[in-house]
């Protein structure tokens, strides 16, 4: 799937410039797009945290850059007509940069928080928790798990158990 040219879609290298001093080495970069003006700046903040611990769990590199955006059902809708030929609207789309990551740009996770609302009031968690699995589960699929097949889906619902696990 390519990935697709979004209107908040942003130039990471452009928002995160490097250090004087810092030569090739640069911490991880995540940010945060949110489109729905909902999210708290420090919840922001937390999911930074989040997507950071699970990318080192995942033995990224430490000058990864990913983009995790917010939007709501509409757009979402819009995006999965468009992306995935389905049209109603999900709570985690992953568009990896290319094929195969790169290891350094590794894509984008779009998550929908009306989505991420009512699945949070079904399953009986917090919005907060419902958020911290999409972005456990829309990471994996930019590293290449996928749950199409029952021997996928397996694999990757025990990763993302073992990685949920490690962040409480």
């Amino acid at each position: 799937m390519n990935c697709p040219k979004f209107s908040y879609h942003i130039n990471l290298q452009g928002i995160f410039p490097r250090r004087r001093g810092a030569s090739n080495i640069y911490l991880m970069q995540i940010a945060i797009l949110d489109e729905t003006r909902e999210l708290e700046s420090g919840f922001k903040a937390s999911l930074k945290k989040i997507a950071r611990t699970v990318l080192k769990s995942l033995d990224a590199p430490k000058n990864s850059e990913l983009s995790i955006s917010f939007i709501g059902d509409d757009k979402m809708r819009e995006l999965n007509r468009t992306y995935r030929n389905i049209d109603r609207t999900t709570d985690v789309l992953s568009f990896p940069q290319g094929e195969e990551p790169d290891m350094t740009l590794l894509g984008d996770i779009i998550i929908s928080l009306s989505t991420a609302e009512r699945n949070s009031r079904r399953y009986g968690i917090t919005r907060e928790e419902e958020i911290k699995k999409l972005i456990v589960h829309g990471i994996l699929h930019i590293f290449g798990y996928d749950h199409k097949k029952k021997k996928e889906r397996d694999e990757m619902r025990e990763k993302e158990k073992e990685i949920l696990l490690s962040l409480e």
